[in-house]
């Protein structure tokens, strides 16, 4: 049962990317970084400067990957360390991404919560946001214009809207580490940690004063335009959000019931040791018209085990013409449905192109009533 990473994806972060997408120049722009991107050349540099981690090197941080990347779904990655007195952790690459930590993040954490930290570059595997990520820390470094040359692809919008979905991509990495430390507190540690509170003081501090910090701060700039015309003028040049506010909306996060059911669902994939609610793949409605055995398959793949197909003996090229919950009620993509309830599958072996399916006879004659009104429309409306 493999994990769904875009249950982990913050809503500002979908948002972001599409809004990114649609700006003109951004596909040209990938394809221009694609052209030098070199995962070789990384791995080079990787391989000659830092120190890479395994069972043989420090094996004490680089077995804190197994059960991250166990939970996450995903191979374990190469793992680095850097010599800078910058803590920092990131994540570079594409089809074999690697991580590295930083030396001075070491001097600044606590081992306890090391983990939280590469579960965070791990959530971003996980997310797959390691190709858009190199990209945009390239242009955060300036390089931009190396690599996009005279053209002038680079434009003001796409650095902008560039630098706002790398902070946005930061909630759902959050996530993860939230998902993986199973609760908020070590990122909330981790963030506040980042606002200079190093290791020696880090047990005196008082976690819930910097969470009323950051609604206090939430509040002063929602209730103001130009307090949030001046937050936007503030971030408009960072990859990453605000550390105050990383740290309120991983609580938030945690005290909701989707962290709940991801938790369940989690415990029911590593163990199937108790049922769970699972997030339907796709709608009653997508399925129609797909081939019997893709069905079964993406509907397995996602956990569930309650599916009945009608006939019985349908072929697995037979056609889907209806699928209901229960036998009765249809459903919507992501819909939490209990992993083992009955979810029946009505299948034709008819080759669907001869004649009207059935059950597709009212979608049919409605879209054809649809498209009649709208020519209508268009000629006296």
């Amino acid at each position: 049962m493999a994990f769904d990473h875009e249950l982990l994806l913050h809503p500002s972060d979908k948002d972001a990317l599409r809004a990114l997408k649609a700006i003109p120049g951004f596909s040209q722009l990938v394809r221009g970084y694609m052209g030098i991107l070199n995962e070789r050349q990384m791995r080079i540099i990787n391989m000659s400067s830092n120190l890479r981690l395994g069972e043989d090197q420090m094996p004490e941080i680089y077995r804190l990957l197994y059960p991250i990347c166990g939970k996450l779904g995903i191979d374990v990655p190469e793992l680095y360390l850097e010599m800078n007195v910058v803590p920092n952790a990131y994540t570079y690459g594409d089809t074999n991404p690697f991580i590295v930590i930083t030396s001075g993040l070491l001097d600044t954490l606590p081992k306890d919560l090391i983990p939280a930290v590469l579960a965070h570059e791990c959530g971003h595997i996980a997310c797959r946001h390691t190709l858009y990520h190199t990209i945009g820390s390239l242009i955060m470094q300036g390089l931009g214009q190396f690599v996009t040359g005279p053209a002038g692809l680079l434009t003001v919008p796409l650095q902008v809207a560039f630098a706002y979905w790398m902070r946005c991509s930061e909630f759902s990495a959050d996530r993860a580490a939230v998902l993986c430390e199973g609760g908020p507190e070590s990122m909330v540690r981790v963030c506040f940690a980042f606002t200079g509170c190093g290791k020696d003081y880090l047990p005196e501090a008082n976690v819930d004063a910097f969470i009323a910090q950051a609604a206090e701060y939430r509040r002063m700039v929602s209730g103001s335009k130009w307090n949030k015309a001046l937050e936007f003028l503030l971030l408009s040049g960072k990859d990453h959000p605000l550390n105050a506010v990383r740290a309120l909306e991983c609580r938030e996060w945690a005290a909701s019931g989707q962290f709940s059911r991801i938790q369940s669902l989690m415990r029911y994939r590593l163990t199937a040791s108790a049922g769970c609610d699972i997030p339907a793949p796709l709608s009653s409605g997508e399925c129609a018209w797909k081939k019997r055995g893709d069905a079964e398959r993406l509907f397995s793949e996602a956990g569930f085990t309650g599916m009945e197909f009608v006939p019985t003996d349908a072929a697995p090229d037979a056609r889907i013409v209806s699928v209901m919950l229960g036998g009765e009620k249809p459903f919507k993509k992501g819909d939490w449905i209990p992993h083992d309830a009955r979810i029946v599958f009505t299948c034709r072996t008819e080759d669907p192109r001869g004649k009207p399916r059935q059950g597709a006879v009212g979608s049919i004659a409605s879209n054809a009533a649809n498209a009649v009104s709208g020519l209508f429309g268009s000629l006296f409306g």
